[in-house]
């Protein structure tokens, strides 16, 4: 289906993780939703009252070891603050770590680093911390890291697969001939299409759409295509979405030249297709990092983007609006994708959801009208 240690105050562990175990089963998670609220939970109500979270948790159950009087005196603190009473992420209470493993192919990519801070984020709100391990966009390190990180007890697992990922590369973690994973997992960013675990990507697709459109939209037809490559979901996909809207246009193929997620890419490709007798119009970027050097290579050459020739990236880094001039960019939810997959995680819902979540176009200096049309 596709869908747009060591322990504070001498606490024993076992009392640490009943505790948090406890405080899992009162926290307010919306299915999927990425508001930026702060959620009030047990440890505001313990807090405001100056009881422990484990009695928080106790009154608001009804049990009886906690005085009638605790006990309403928890359940008007919960009103007041507004705190909303949700079993959903109890879900992890079965695990005996409040570990959760988050696996990502690199991290020299800078979009990976804002999706590692949101599922953080998400996942701090309920007391769960990260094991983290970085694959350097190889398998058999990958592999070694989720072996490690099962080894740990950890509670279950965020993955951003690396390139060329199958399932059998992930036996350890589903098995042949099992349909469900040995803890509860989701995939971000990269789809695996032969592995069946909830995931959550950008509409990649409608990304390169967007791109393509927005540069059609303004009188360009000699365009390129730079970086990317055929080994992930994400670069097939933006690839296949600039086609099919150049396609609809009636024009022929547009060339392609594939290489590394890098901004040295870039700017070697900007010598190249500049220098040439008829350079292109525009260039579309598999993502922000070889526009910038795209752009880059431009300035050195005393070519100025969106005059003499425009640029479109993907992913909307920080840096495409800090920069000069101004990346124009098809902006990716990060917030939403990271977000998203930590509460499905604590959701423990299982299956091979496909959430796409939409991308939108950010104009900016970099993107304008063709030399010849310009006025």
């Amino acid at each position: 289906m596709i869908v747009t240690g060591r322990n504070e105050s001498g606490q024993s562990i076992k009392q640490k993780l009943t505790t948090s175990r406890n405080d899992l089963d009162h926290r307010s998670v919306d299915d999927y939703s990425c508001g930026m609220n702060k959620r009030v939970t047990l440890r505001d109500i313990a807090d405001e009252l100056g009881i422990t979270v484990a009695t928080a948790s106790l009154a608001l159950r009804g049990n009886s070891r906690i005085s009638a009087d605790t006990r309403l005196r928890v359940e008007q603190a919960a009103v007041r603050l507004g705190y909303i009473y949700n079993r959903a992420a109890a879900n992890l209470r079965r695990t005996s770590s409040n570990l959760v493993a988050v696996c990502l192919s690199d991290l020299s990519n800078p979009v990976f680093n804002e999706f590692l801070v949101h599922i953080e984020d998400e996942l701090r709100q309920h007391d769960l911390q990260v094991f983290l391990g970085i694959a350097r966009e190889d398998i058999a390190r990958q592999g070694r890291i989720l072996q490690t990180a099962l080894e740990q007890g950890i509670g279950g697992i965020v993955l951003l697969p690396v390139r060329g990922t199958t399932r059998a590369d992930l036996g350890c973690l589903l098995p042949a001939g099992r349909e469900t994973p040995i803890v509860p997992t989701v995939i971000i960013s990269r789809a695996l299409d032969d592995v069946p675990l909830p995931t959550f990507v950008n509409d990649d697709l409608r990304a390169g759409e967007l791109a393509a459109q927005a540069l059609l939209d303004r009188g360009h037809r000699r365009i390129v295509w730079v970086g990317g490559g055929q080994e992930t979901w994400t670069a097939r996909n933006r690839l296949a979405g600039v086609q099919s809207a150049i396609a609809r246009q009636g024009l022929p193929p547009i060339e392609c030249l594939h290489g590394p997620t890098s901004r040295q890419f870039g700017h070697e490709m900007a010598r190249t297709l500049m220098t040439r007798e008829t350079p292109p119009e525009a260039v579309i970027c598999f993502s922000d990092l070889p526009a910038f050097g795209f752009s880059a290579g431009c300035l050195e050459q005393g070519l100025r983007p969106g005059r003499d020739v425009s640029i479109i990236g993907c992913d909307d880094m920080e840096e495409a609006g800090l920069t000069w001039p101004r990346l124009t960019t098809i902006a990716v939810d990060k917030a939403g994708i990271g977000r998203s997959a930590a509460q499905a995680l604590l959701l423990a819902k299982g299956g091979n959801e496909r959430v796409l979540l939409t991308p939108h176009l950010v104009l900016r200096d970099t993107v304008g009208l063709p030399a010849d049309l310009a006025v």
